[in-house]
């Protein structure tokens, strides 16, 4: 169901992030993230202007991943940051090569990357990456056989449980999918 329509208001700012994903022959993926701003008039930045659907932003990362979803390259490229230093920072994301998507990704990038050595956007986009990767990561695997009788010892990873609504441990669908992880609720009257 889509957004309830209102109206009476002004349009003034798009963000589109697009994030694709890429099984290479030599075993690795690349997860590829762009970041688009446009404004729908002329604008004045402190050393730039944008006329109306200029981008402000037109930023780009490519990172290459192994199948421990450690960062194996990281290339950059910012074809239009709001400043006409931005571009300097491109190589600097070479500093997140060795790190592994999981717990803390975002702290070891903006370690990585700090004191400001980055773009804070492209780093805020490398969150969504890392998720984008994770959702990538399950089609590059043989499947499950989920045929198989919920008594066959199955573990949701700490990772997912309690991430989402169908995941919190005492959903029913947590339930009947992962039995070993399910915790029922409480009640309190």
């Amino acid at each position: 169901m889509p957004l309830p329509i209102l109206e009476d208001r002004e349009h003034i700012h798009t963000r589109t992030i697009t994030i694709n994903a890429f099984r290479r022959k030599d075993g690795l993926m690349d997860v590829e993230g762009c970041i688009i701003d446009v404004k729908p008039f002329p604008h004045q930045l402190m050393d730039t202007s944008r006329e109306a659907g200029e981008p402000v932003h037109n930023l780009s990362i490519r990172i290459t991943l192994d199948d421990s979803l450690t960062v194996r390259d990281a290339v950059a490229s910012m074809d239009q940051g709001a400043h006409n230093m931005c571009p300097q920072a491109e190589p600097n994301f070479s500093n997140i090569i060795g790190l592994q998507i999981g717990p803390g990704w975002n702290k070891k990038i903006k370690a990585a990357m700090s004191p400001g050595l980055g773009c804070t956007h492209i780093i805020e986009m490398l969150a969504q990456m890392a998720s984008g990767a994770m959702q990538a990561n399950w089609s590059r695997r043989p499947g499950e056989n989920f045929e198989e009788p919920t008594e066959v010892r199955r573990e949701m990873g700490p990772g997912m449980l309690n991430s989402c609504y169908p995941y919190r441990e005492s959903s029913p669908w947590v339930k009947k999918h992962f039995p070993s992880s399910y915790i029922a609720a409480i009640s309190v009257d």
